[in-house]
């Protein structure tokens, strides 16, 4: 595990953040060892963590206070509970992780990754189904 390095240690999706689908400044994703990786990404507790596992759920710490506080935003502000990400990783895979993601995100109108922190299609404006 650890080979695809668009999934963050702490199980999310880079493929689905808007720094990653920013056309003018890409971030190639938080384990990219190429590009401009986004200044938050680069201070991030959880990718900085000296543990260094491949994935937060690796660590005898699991889930850490950092990870539950990053949950819990991400739970509150778009609907994604990366514990639950990171569980479905463990027991599923990367390959099949992304799949899901896939599925569950692709815009019905223009077929292309919608991003998780805006509640609609960056690409065609079509608000996301609540």
């Amino acid at each position: 595990m650890g080979s695809i390095t668009t999934i963050a240690p702490c199980g999310i999706n880079c493929t689905l953040c808007h720094a990653f689908q920013d056309v003018k400044k890409k971030c190639p994703g938080c384990r990219s060892k190429i590009g401009v990786i986004r200044k938050s990404c680069l201070n991030c507790a959880i990718s900085n963590c000296d543990k260094k596992t491949n994935y937060c759920f690796e660590c005898m710490e699991y889930p850490c206070k950092q990870l539950k506080y990053l949950d819990k935003q991400y739970q509150l502000r778009y609907k994604m509970s990366i514990l639950e990400n990171l569980d479905y990783i463990r027991q599923k895979g990367e390959e099949a992780f992304i799949v899901s993601q896939n599925e569950k995100y692709t815009c019905p109108d223009c077929g292309k990754l919608r991003t998780v922190h805006y509640d609609y299609c960056i690409y065609c404006k079509q608000e996301k189904k609540k």
